[in-house]
């Protein structure tokens, strides 16, 4: 007999929807984190029309919506003294807005205790897992550090690996883990940031192409800046990230707006595992979710929505299983499937889209984006990669394949 049915390790959002889905259709569950919560995450603090919809199909919109958070309703674009604004697309039409911008401390910590509070689910924070153990195919037992010394052991029939992109569990199952296509990101957050509005900023700067630089408002005056890149196109470079962030602010595109600004804290770098559809995500007795199944989009570097998207697939696919008490991996890849189909068509367009990011493709961009309105949206899918395969899609990505030559 085991102790639980699933065992989940890591509570932030994958890992607590995934608990929220599986408890709430009748699995006993174990959510584990090793940090205490309230507990901050390097993020641009932004979620997505996509992330909102899947808060709103966990049935946390009013939860979300009572968080300290500035509605984001659209988008504004940079790069040299070229600029365009364009509105934020609504995935959902039932939700209330569009996009927010939320602290990570506030929405996880949310998260996590909705996971608590629902029925069939135990929630532990404070709680690492220092071994796993696969129980010849018939689950698992994990042993985890509470503090003090003390040591408690576990026993589940599956695990859910949801413990970010140095996933424990991945590296027990022998997981690939892809460093190609790894993406750094730095993050700090500003006080008296002159110029904010309800809207997200994106800066396309020539010295951090093919990555970006966002500006994101978190309240009257506080602000969560940061840049992505692929990890690739740095590795090379002789230079602290957080050096790169530091002098752009610095720079007379942002010194007016900075200069009264002042740091909360220091800068901090975080490594996020980006999509690829050839990832392997599960086998015989456990499933990876979120930043763990390496789900952050190329372009964008935006995980929490793929994140909840693989929670409800991964529960789906737990509630199959267990109906049908087979829990080996072919009984289990219809979670990858699921997950594929649903999201590896963008993430395959995203990859796409990120080498095609240059000075002369971005320009070209904004310009067409403010010379016809109609077509700003699709446009800014484009520029974020966001954009969903099509035809026109396929057509413009020829022309700036041609354009960057």
């Amino acid at each position: 007999m085991f102790d639980f049915d699933v065992l989940i390790i890591g509570a932030g959002p994958a890992g607590s929807a995934t608990a929220i889905y599986a408890g709430r259709s009748g699995l006993r569950v174990l959510l584990m984190d090793a940090s205490a919560f309230p507990r901050d995450k390097v993020c641009g603090d932004s979620l997505s029309s996509a992330a909102v919809a899947e808060v709103r199909e966990l049935g946390l919109e009013d939860r979300l919506m009572s968080l300290d958070h500035v509605h984001a309703r659209e988008i504004a674009f940079y790069a040299n003294e070229l600029s365009v604004t364009v509105p934020v697309l609504k995935i959902d039409s039932q939700a209330r807005e569009r996009s927010l911008i939320c602290r990570r401390i506030l929405f996880d910590e949310m998260l996590f205790h909705a996971a608590r509070e629902t029925d069939n689910v135990t929630a532990m924070d404070w709680c690492r897992a220092a071994n796993i153990t696969m129980l010849s195919g018939r689950g698992c037992e994990v042993t985890a550090d509470r503090g003090g010394g003390r040591r408690q052991t576990f026993t589940a029939r599956v695990l859910i690996g949801a413990d970010g992109a140095n996933s424990l569990v991945a590296r027990r199952m022998g997981i690939q883990r892809y460093p190609e296509h790894r993406i750094l990101a730095v993050q700090a957050y500003y006080n008296q940031v002159i110029g904010l509005r309800d809207q997200m900023e994106i800066h396309f700067l020539d010295e951090i192409l093919p990555g970006y630089m966002w500006v994101h408002p978190n309240r009257t005056s506080l602000a969560n800046i940061g840049m992505a890149v692929p990890l690739a196109a740095w590795q090379n470079r002789r230079i602290h990230p957080a050096a790169v962030l530091t002098q752009a602010l610095a720079s007379p595109k942002f010194q007016e707006r900075f200069r009264f600004a002042e740091a909360v804290g220091r800068p901090q770098t975080r490594i996020l595992p980006g999509g690829d559809v050839m990832r392997e995500i599960h086998g015989t007795g456990f499933l990876l979710v979120g930043d763990a199944a390496g789900l952050a989009t190329p372009c964008s570097t935006e995980g929490v929505g793929n994140s909840l998207v693989s929670a409800r697939l991964a529960a789906r696919t737990l509630a199959e299983a267990f109906q049908s008490g087979d829990f080996s991996a072919s009984a289990l890849d219809s979670y990858p499937g699921r997950l594929w189909r649903e999201i590896g068509g963008r993430m395959q367009m995203s990859q796409r889209l990120s080498t095609l990011r240059t000075s002369k493709a971005i320009g070209s961009l904004i310009r067409s984006a403010a010379r016809r309105p109609h077509n700003a949206g699709w446009i800014s899918g484009v520029l974020i990669g966001s954009a969903l395969p099509s035809n026109e899609l396929e057509d413009l990505l020829n022309y700036l394949s041609f354009f960057n030559r």
